[in-house]
């Protein structure tokens, strides 16, 4: 039988917050009892502490003694820069855990987003004989790093099975890994009635015929807002009154790529019809006024959450063809799904829902029923049957 209390170490070990950390806190909005969470975090910044609201939240910043870069540019040190720098920094970093775990009498640990994010946790729930499970939010590179983790894993929770698969392939047992795809709030995300004009289009001067294309997503160089940018002049020569929106900010310690869309968005020949808008509070109500919800993603994109937003709201969404989308998406039943990092697809895919408002609202109405299939009462549930099975044995 499950123990009356559990305590788990939620470990986030991410580049920023993102999708993943936006995800593991809307699974914890939920969580029920006999767990008790215990949050812990390489960052600290605001919407970090934020967690404290959900559990015990500690930042547990990453050790650098050593700065790994300058051991692999040191000719003489080079060749020993991976087991001086785990020597360094991993081991220290990984005793943090450790102490923290025995501290907050830890009963299980639960690592979020990915296996090389986590490898001092993993290293801490080996010493301290606890139990392990991967929310694995992304893909994995084939690394030694991956299958040590994957090697310590009890049980391994994927968000697709795109990533199911990849885990496979990378020595995982199918078994012990279970699919539970996101799960939205659909008591903020789902069809409203629609002002005309809204705040949104008063706060940017515009009016109810001008149709709004939409991308939320981080400003990394994989998110597609470069796709869309490229395809923006072909869906202004036949939608002259359209605008795009980019909702996101720039994470991470790379901000060229945040840098080149806001240089490309204010070009003249984008006529002042691209707007950026940052990061945002406000995403359903963005959502709810747009007239096309776009997922342009690079590389395979794990889930995506993003477009699983814009169904919700019953707006009609396009998406790469490749990864998470796959799972949800019923092309041209309740979405369209294009060729990735293909500009002229994704403008041609635009284009034919903005000139056709009888099949977008089709597209729209479907997609809502769809998106029903994914609350994240349903996702809390499946990540709870998982955590019970490690116990109730």
């Amino acid at each position: 039988m499950t123990p009356r209390s559990i305590n788990i170490a939620f470990c986030e070990n991410g580049a920023g917050y993102g999708g993943a950390i936006i995800s593991l806190e809307a699974f914890l909005e939920k969580i029920a009892a006999p767990f008790v969470p215990h949050i812990y975090t390489n960052f600290d910044t605001d919407q970090y502490r934020q967690l404290a609201r959900l559990g015990a939240w500690r930042h547990l910043a990453p050790v650098r003694t050593v700065d790994p870069t300058w051991l692999r540019r040191t000719a003489l040190l080079s060749k020993f820069a991976s087991p001086l720098e785990n020597v360094a920094n991993l081991l220290p970093y990984a005793l943090k855990y450790y102490a923290r775990f025995r501290q907050d009498r830890i009963d299980l640990v639960y690592l979020n987003n990915d296996c090389t994010n986590n490898l001092a946790a993993t290293l801490a729930a080996g010493w301290a004989g606890l139990p392990t499970v991967l929310h694995a939010r992304g893909f994995h590179a084939d690394t030694r790093a991956t299958r040590w983790v994957l090697g310590k894993v009890d049980r391994c929770i994927a968000v697709s099975h795109a990533v199911k698969d990849e885990l496979f392939a990378l020595g995982f047992p199918p078994a012990k890994c279970t699919v539970v795809p996101e799960g939205l709030d659909l008591s903020v995300f789902h069809p409203r009635a629609q002002p005309a004009p809204g705040a949104l289009r008063a706060e940017l001067g515009l009016d109810a015929t001008q149709p709004l294309v939409t991308l939320v997503g981080g400003l990394v160089d994989w998110k597609g807002q470069d796709v869309l940018l490229a395809a923006a002049p072909h869906i202004f020569a036949r939608i002259p009154q359209a605008h795009i929106l980019l909702v996101g900010s720039a994470y991470g310690r790379d901000k060229r790529y945040a840098e080149t869309i806001a240089r490309d968005a204010a070009a003249p020949a984008m006529g002042g019809r691209v707007h950026m808008l940052g990061a945002r509070q406000d995403i359903p109500a963005i959502l709810a006024e747009s007239s096309v919800v776009v997922h342009a993603s690079t590389t395979p994109e794990p889930f995506g959450r993003t477009f699983l937003e814009g169904m919700a709201m019953g707006r009609p969404t396009i998406a790469s063809k490749e990864g998470g989308p796959l799972d949800v998406i019923e092309h041209e039943l309740d979405g369209l799904l294009v060729p990735p990092r293909d500009p002229a697809a994704l403008a041609a895919a635009i284009v034919r829902l903005l000139s056709d408002p009888d099949f977008s609202a089709r597209l729209g109405g479907n997609a809502a029923d769809k998106a029903r299939r994914y609350s994240i009462e349903s996702h809390a549930d499946m990540i709870g049957k998982v955590l019970h099975s490690i116990f109730d044995k």
